[in-house]
């Protein structure tokens, strides 16, 4: 049996759960004010008044505090070509469910029957379709890494995010080590280029863990060659 045969016949053994009714989103999740209750692909322009700064501070504590958007996720064997099925019926949820609060498993399932009786799936269209279970922990997983992301865009792209420094510098910090947002946080940081936002560019980058640390000593070497006098941009990009 080839690699490819034994992902398109690999059986997750994820069973469905039921316990919040018929939502496939942990309640943490379906909750999230506007506008990190999806989608996210507009954050960017949202003004950052002091209240959606406080929801911005809200989202982040709740990512990094509720286990249930850290769910095990099987991992498919090699070489991996299924995570491209699930990522494309994952887009095709969110463009059909496009809120947290709106993700349901009767909706899932009506997008699964509507796309067998279009038929033309090819074999790892069709092993997503029946594991479909495994798809959603996935989107819980991403769900959460790109929520985490949107806020630190977000907080990077004011003209001086340094001014964020007293709260967002320890959750940028947490969010690297617990893997979410991790690229955006760690320019973050280095925007905000305080001594404390530094000191933890530094922490960062003396750590083993995902390819995208090493994104900090990157940053803290640009960093290094900028003037440590008068007003920061939007730091580096």
């Amino acid at each position: 049996m080839s690699e490819l045969d034994d992902e398109e016949t690999w059986d997750p053994g994820v069973e469905r759960w039921r316990g919040e009714g018929d939502y496939v989103l942990p309640a943490s999740l379906r909750s999230l004010p506007v506008p990190w209750d999806g989608p996210w692909s507009g954050i960017e322009r949202s003004e950052r008044t002091p209240e959606r700064l406080a929801d911005a501070q809200h989202v982040l504590t709740v990512l990094l505090d509720d286990p249930a958007l850290a769910p095990h996720v099987p991992e498919p064997p090699a070489p991996g070509l299924l995570l491209h099925a699930w990522e494309e019926l994952e887009r095709e949820v969110w463009a059909r469910m496009p809120r947290t609060g709106a993700v349901t498993w009767s909706g899932v399932d009506l997008l699964v029957r509507e796309k067998r009786e279009r038929g033309g799936l090819y074999v790892l269209q069709e092993r997503a379709l029946s594991h479909v279970e495994a798809v959603m922990l996935d989107l819980i997983r991403r769900t959460r890494d790109d929520i985490a992301d949107s806020v630190f865009r977000w907080l990077a792209l004011d003209p001086e995010p340094r001014r964020f420094a007293g709260w967002a510098v320890d959750m940028a910090e947490r969010c690297v080590v617990a893997g979410i947002g991790s690229d955006m946080a760690i320019e973050l940081l280095g925007s905000i280029g305080t001594g404390e936002s530094v000191a933890a560019l530094e922490r960062l980058s003396a750590k083993p863990g995902p390819a995208s640390w090493e994104d900090a000593e990157t940053a803290l070497g640009m960093l290094a060659q900028e003037p440590r006098s008068g007003p920061r941009g939007a730091g580096p990009r």
